[in-house]
């Protein structure tokens, strides 16, 4: 098994344990940013250079959400369903082929799972998307709860995806811990009120 990511040692007294999964379970983020710069630039009909440190930037950020952002920035007027489509066909054929585990952060996994805690995907990709991506790594069955953006009203920087993986594990948000790659995680798992562990995206 592979060096685990440091952490606090102090957080091995909680029972849940809730991991976030593109840049942090699976090294598939640099696949999301190929899938943006693709259906973005597939929609103005010219090239578009999607900063990296601004993709990571707004990691769980839904892709309305996203849209908003790229036209305050850019001035882009996007249609999001078109997106949403150009995108599932990318990530659909990418995903199932390009994308890695992650070991340092599985190996987390491997070991709270060790100690009797609880384990839960919380991700505000398409649940599609995140299923692919964990059967892809082979660590479906090391979860007892995977909730994605179909299971909550709103996306990260809200606590809702993560108080919504508490409560599938039937824990309280103060009994659950968080990894994560991206600052607006980290605001989500504040906002419920669980110490956040955060890791370079990848």
């Amino acid at each position: 098994m592979s060096k685990m990511i440091p952490f606090d040692p102090a957080l091995l007294s909680r029972p849940g344990w809730i991991f976030d999964c593109d840049g942090t379970l699976a090294a598939s983020m640099w696949i999301h940013h190929r899938s943006w710069t693709h259906i973005v630039g597939k929609q103005i009909g010219r090239p578009f250079d999607f900063p990296w440190p601004l993709f990571c930037s707004m990691g769980g950020m839904s892709a309305v959400d996203t849209c908003k952002r790229l036209k305050a920035d850019y001035g882009f007027d996007l249609n999001v369903e078109q997106l949403l489509a150009d995108g599932h066909e990318f990530l659909e054929e990418h995903l199932a082929k390009d994308v890695t585990a992650r070991e340092e952060v599985v190996a987390v996994v491997h070991h709270v799972r060790g100690l009797g805690h609880k384990t839960a995907v919380a991700s505000a990709g398409r649940r599609d998307h995140v299923f692919t991506t964990l059967k892809r790594i082979d660590i479906t069955h090391l979860f007892d709860a995977v909730i994605t953006a179909e299971d909550a009203v709103r996306s990260k920087p809200h606590p809702d995806l993560f108080l919504a993986a508490a409560d599938r594990l039937g824990l309280k948000p103060a009994d659950c811990v968080v990894i994560e790659d991206s600052p607006r995680g980290k605001e989500a798992a504040d906002a419920a009120g669980m110490p956040c562990i955060l890791v370079e995206p990848a």
